[in-house]
């Protein structure tokens, strides 16, 4: 094997190790990386010997460090990461104003979960028995754990 196949199995390898660090989750495309570098030292022993492949596993092994370690701190993990926000939130239920009885008016489909306006506010709610079309009346049945369950008033 010449010392260019060694050498690109070795820069493939390392490649890949960066994208599996700096990119890709999970551990294949880094698996895969190694495999390649270590075929590439393993080529090293066997066409070059001992002190050669040495230098190989030495330099590979360096080489993988230095560039995770450089591209970690030049920003190149921050420029790839996500920046926005989750405009998300929970109920917030203000006890005084909703309790158990209360009634109200789907506004979604309630397929388990979907919005409902009760006492003239807007909020998610669950219904675990049976689903509920749009602009139907429905009644709270309990408030738990920040979950709001109701049922198809009668």
């Amino acid at each position: 094997m010449t010392i260019t196949l060694i050498i690109l199995f070795l820069i493939i390898g390392f490649l890949l190790v960066l994208v599996e660090v700096l990119i890709t989750p999970g551990i294949i495309v880094g698996a895969l990386g190694v495999l390649f570098m270590a075929f590439g030292i393993y080529k090293t022993y066997d066409a070059y010997g001992f002190v050669a492949g040495n230098w190989a596993l030495f330099g590979s092994f360096t080489a993988s460090v230095l560039g995770v370690i450089i591209a970690l701190r030049s920003g190149a993990w921050h420029r790839m990461s996500l920046k926005g926000n989750l405009e998300g939130r929970m109920n917030e239920i203000d006890f005084e104003s909703l309790k158990p009885g209360d009634t109200g008016i789907s506004l979604s489909a309630l397929r388990p979960m979907g919005t409902a306006l009760i006492n003239e506010k807007r909020v998610e709610v669950v219904c675990p028995d049976e689903p509920i079309e749009p602009q139907t009346e429905i009644e709270i049945t309990q408030i738990k754990l920040n979950k709001i369950y109701v049922k198809r008033k009668q």
